[in-house]
């Protein structure tokens, strides 16, 4: 099964979460990837876990949730 790549409006919204939510430390990003799909439980059945998880991954990654 392929993976699905998350657009750039969930990119958006888990950007506005993080910074809303995490303000100062990240926390693992698994931790991350499922108390946002708790919150946009649409994105989670769309995309899944792993999708969200490597987004989040990447964006630390590239300095985007900083």
């Amino acid at each position: 099964m392929s993976q699905l790549k998350v657009p750039q409006y969930v990119i958006d919204d888990l950007s506005s979460f993080i910074s809303k939510k995490y303000p100062s430390d990240l926390p693992n990003s698994l931790l991350i990837a499922q108390e946002f799909m708790l919150k946009h439980p649409d994105y989670g059945r769309e995309f899944g876990l792993s999708a969200i998880n490597k987004a989040i991954e990447d964006g630390i990654d590239q300095g985007i949730f900083d």
